[in-house]
């Protein structure tokens, strides 16, 4: 039986009318018949670079579509179908360049078209707008956080920690303000095996690819290309180019053993969103997963396996959700680690760092190796990511955030612990010695040097002032002349360096 509450959420989410391409057709023809001959209209809609039947020799004749090419395709033959007909002279002004499926801006005059009861506009203005700008106008369609919680939870069955990772993942990531790093708006949600080749982690992959198939080809990561459609009605075949100019795009393999080395090289910069279920067992080296702002391990006996539960609700309510995911990525653009939450997350990443190496010791600092799952550097920066697409999901970046990102790190911390305890001793050995390469033989120098690394981890930059260095190391149970004695010996040795005086920089 349904619990109650679950049962509210469905009965008021149901009532809430999902938003397809019959809807936008319907309004565009709409607006359309309703405009006399000799009104002024703007109208938005994908450009098509063909002639549209009976076309007049006096000027330039194209297509203007309601709905996306992709749409268009995927049309049932005999549905309703709205074009209107765009006539440019050289009175109109033009702005930019187009292609063949573009999404543009169109102002003009309404007049008859001699072919059928096609509508024209006299063209006065073409200008090229936003992709994005597509699916913000139906802001009235949007879904509140608890929808999308319910509309994600109630059709994929799987663990709470697995379903969040999903919809923080739909929403992609704000870019860091202040990180050197050349990363775009991606989100890496990765699910590797604890040995092999689980079963949950296949069945999870056809979840992943269900719920790719059901996005529009715009927002899928392909490599470029044309895309060709016959329309039967009107006796034309067009040709179109992808118009989505955002940075906006998903990923899922089309098998669940190979990523396309394109596809890989765009998850790492975080130029595409990776949706990865992926059945080779875990490894704390793995390549990708350390980019992976929540890279989970299926563990049997832990997670439940999981499967489609209401695939007809989801396949009715994603163009809402797409609604969603544009107008939040506007309101959450960007994060900053230095303003406002972010400098309180720095310092509770930096807590969670150091309670963590007490709770697990040795073993916590063998994931903490370079290129590994939870190098210090880099997770802190995912870990910041993860946060802006929480706050995607809210509307806004709260100080609760700051501890939803670090329960979120605990459940991926102990799956990661799991691998660890599952692999042979001598691989265990050889992530030993990889680490010891790069800490000093002293226990004491070793630990100032990784309370240096948590520090460092959280500037971005890399500059760390060496009173602020000090200072950690009395916190961390150095005394003042201790403190001091081992910077300088950090130095001297080689694993720290003085750029300029009073900032300290690790040598890598």
């Amino acid at each position: 039986m349904m619990d109650p509450y679950r049962e509210l959420l469905t009965l008021l989410r149901e009532e809430k009318e999902p938003l397809t391409p019959e809807r936008k057709v319907r309004e565009f023809q709409e607006s359309i018949q309703r405009a006399a001959n000799g009104d002024e209209t703007t109208v938005s809609g994908f450009l098509i670079l063909r002639k549209p039947p009976n076309a007049p020799n006096d000027a330039a004749y194209y297509l203007l579509s309601p709905i996306s090419p992709s749409e268009l395709s995927s049309t049932p033959p005999g549905s309703l179908r709205a074009y209107v007909a765009l006539r440019i002279d050289e009175k109109s002004r033009i702005a930019g360049g187009f292609l063949s499926g573009s999404y543009v801006e169109v102002r003009g005059i309404v007049d008859a078209y001699p072919w059928g009861n096609m509508r024209m506009i006299h063209v006065t203005s073409l200008r090229s707008i936003s992709y994005a700008d597509y699916w913000k106008r139906y802001r009235e369609m949007v879904l509140k956080p608890e929808e999308v919680e319910d509309l994600i939870s109630g059709s994929i069955y799987a663990s709470r920690d697995f379903q969040l990772g999903l919809i923080y993942g739909l929403y992609g990531s704000p870019q860091v303000l202040e990180s050197p790093r050349v990363w775009g708006e991606g989100y890496e949600f990765s699910v590797l095996g604890y040995k092999g080749r689980e079963n949950g982690v296949i069945t999870l992959w056809r979840i992943l690819k269900f719920l790719h198939s059901l996005l529009p080809d715009e927002l899928r990561f392909r490599k470029e290309g044309r895309e060709k459609l016959v329309d039967e009605f009107l006796d034309l075949d067009f040709t179109f180019f992808n118009p989505n100019n955002t940075p906006l795009r998903y990923y899922v393999p089309s098998s669940p053993v190979k990523i396309s080395k394109a596809a890989e090289n765009a998850i790492l910069q975080k130029k595409t969103v990776g949706l990865l279920s992926l059945p080779k067992r875990a490894h704390p080296l793995d390549d990708i997963i350390g980019r992976a702002e929540t890279p989970f391990v299926f563990i049997p006996g832990e997670d439940e396996r999981p499967y489609l539960e209401r695939e007809e609700t989801l396949q009715r309510y994603i163009q809402n959700l797409i609604v969603t995911v544009f107008l939040e990525r506007e309101r959450v653009s960007a994060i900053s680690a230095s303003k406002g939450i972010g400098e309180a997350f720095r310092r509770s990443f930096e807590e969670w760092l150091m309670e963590k190496r007490e709770e697990y010791g040795w073993k916590f600092d063998l994931l903490t190796i370079p290129g590994g799952v939870f190098d210090v550097g880099t997770r802190y920066e995912l870990s910041l990511r993860l946060l802006g697409s929480i706050a995607r999901l809210e509307g806004k970046a709260k100080k609760s955030h700051i501890k939803t990102v670090r329960l979120m790190n605990d459940e991926i911390l102990n799956d990661w612990m799991a691998v660890l305890s599952s692999l042979p001793q001598s691989e265990v050995q050889r992530l030993l010695r990889n680490y010891r390469g790069y800490i000093p033989p002293d226990k004491r120098v070793a630990k100032a040097l990784e309370v240096f690394r948590d520090i460092e981890s959280t500037t971005l930059g890399g500059d760390v002032s060496r009173a602020e260095f000090e200072e950690a190391l009395v916190r961390a149970g150095f005394d003042r002349e201790a403190a001091v004695e081992t910077v300088q010996r950090l130095i001297s040795e080689g694993y720290l360096y003085e750029p300029i005086a009073g900032k300290l920089r690790l040598v890598r």
